[in-house]
């Protein structure tokens, strides 16, 4: 099995084949998994303090603890510089994963002992459960990096994904009722993101990220709403509503600001459906501008199964006038060399990538790497989840096209996202 030479353990594109396999046993055998994403903070200080081999060393270490904490059924693999993951089988609530983490922090009150020092570290620990808050394993992934990211920045040591009240919702019969009428009653609403030129400093588009505020329970998550949603087929009804929505309000902000790219994520069972072009092309008729560029942001595993047909219809979107973005570039399998030959426009770093650009050379290598294989393909690069400075300067000092993330702004309504964009002064690039 293919793993991370450091620690032996699994790496990212194994961990995410294990995490598929269980999810899926789950959704087929009604259990549950628990996915905790565990982040060691400031890891960068120990190599900048010890050297690299004794940072290598606390990573061993380290790797050592977590299988300590699992069980035999269980998996834990390194999934990023200093970020592991561990996934929890057959378990009967978020308790166990929350016993699991508070394990974890216990243990790391004992420093490591690496020659005569002694190392004293700490982390955050992220978890969310599948069906409970996500039945797809990407989406789990993504709903446990959000809470991750969350909970690093209110300075806490554990997070979770919000439980339902009553956690039977998870078995999906008062989420599919709810969802039957929520279109109807108007609980769906778009939070808008902006990005940045690193050229120019300006904005020039905005990713458009579905929320849904149920009466009841609040804010859903749409990595639990939208995988139930693709198996009600509602999935396409709530994909033109955003296509129409998305459009129709951006068109008041290219009125006032002129050309914008308006993004929209496509669910990967949709990709390739008959109707998703004429929903497209009827939204652009009804709403659409020569100031608005429409980009499709596809997960990259969802061209790959079958890539004749993906030509086929990426060619006549862009055709339309729509651009193709590659969305969380770097998760999958596929290569750039692949992508090289179908028509796109765009690629997005996953964030994964940028979380540690700042201090790690490793990350600045691989991210630099992208980006230079991009632009040899005639690609824009996107780095998402830029939450600092510093790797703002990065990305800019390499060439990358635009930057997106909570640094900038983070995701706000349609009324905020306006007076957001009447305020925004821009940012002096030669000046980073």
């Amino acid at each position: 099995m293919p793993q991370d030479e450091l620690t032996k353990l699994p790496d990212r594109n194994i961990f995410l084949e294990i995490l598929s396999k269980q999810v899926s046993n789950a959704n087929i055998y009604k259990s549950k998994v628990g996915l905790l994403i565990v982040d060691i903070g400031r890891f960068h200080r120990i190599n900048n303090l010890f050297g690299y081999r004794v940072g290598d060393q606390v990573l061993q270490k380290f790797a050592e603890l977590l299988k300590s904490v699992i069980r035999q059924q269980d998996y834990v693999a390194r999934i990023g510089d200093n970020r592991f993951a561990l996934i929890l089988t057959d378990i009967m609530n978020v308790g166990h994963a929350e016993l699991a983490a508070h394990k974890i922090l216990r243990l790391l009150q004992v420093p490591f002992s690496v020659n005569k020092d002694k190392i004293y570290i700490d982390c955050t620990v992220a978890i969310s459960l599948c069906p409970t808050h996500a039945s797809n394993y990407l989406y789990l992934m993504k709903e446990c990096e959000s809470v991750l990211h969350e909970t690093k920045q209110g300075n806490k040591k554990i997070g979770k994904s919000a439980i339902p009240e009553d956690e039977e919702i998870s078995e999906t019969w008062d989420i599919e009722v709810a969802l039957d009428s929520a279109l109807e009653q108007d609980q769906f609403l778009i939070h808008y993101q902006p990005k940045i030129s690193l050229i120019t400093g300006n904005v020039v588009g905005v990713e458009a990220l579905l929320r849904w505020n149920h009466p009841l329970r609040g804010y859903i998550s749409p990595n639990y709403f939208i995988p139930i949603a693709e198996r009600m087929g509602n999935i396409k009804l709530i994909t033109n509503w955003i296509l129409n929505t998305v459009l129709r309000q951006s068109s008041e902000w290219t009125n006032k600001w002129g050309t914008l790219s308006v993004s929209v994520n496509i669910p990967p069972d949709l990709i390739l459906s008959p109707d998703l072009k004429d929903h497209i092309s009827n939204a652009l008729n009804l709403w659409g501008s020569e100031n608005i560029t429409l980009t499709l942001e596809i997960i990259e595993r969802s061209l790959v199964m079958e890539p004749d047909r993906s030509f086929v219809l990426l060619k006549e979107l862009q055709e339309m006038g729509v651009s193709i973005s590659i969305d969380d570039f770097g998760t999958g399998y596929s290569s750039l060399s692949y992508f090289e030959q179908l028509p796109v426009n765009e690629l997005k770093i996953d964030q994964s990538f940028i979380a540690n650009v700042v201090e790690n050379s490793f990350s600045q290598n691989i991210v630099k790497l992208i980006v230079d294989l991009a632009h040899a393909c005639n690609m824009e690069v996107v780095a998402e989840g830029v939450e600092n400075i510093g790797a703002l300067r990065y990305l800019k000092k390499i060439n990358c096209d635009i930057a997106q993330g909570y640094y900038i702004a983070k995701p706000m309504p349609f009324e905020k996202m306006t007076e957001w964009l009447a305020k925004y002064p821009g940012i002096n690039i030669n000046k980073l």
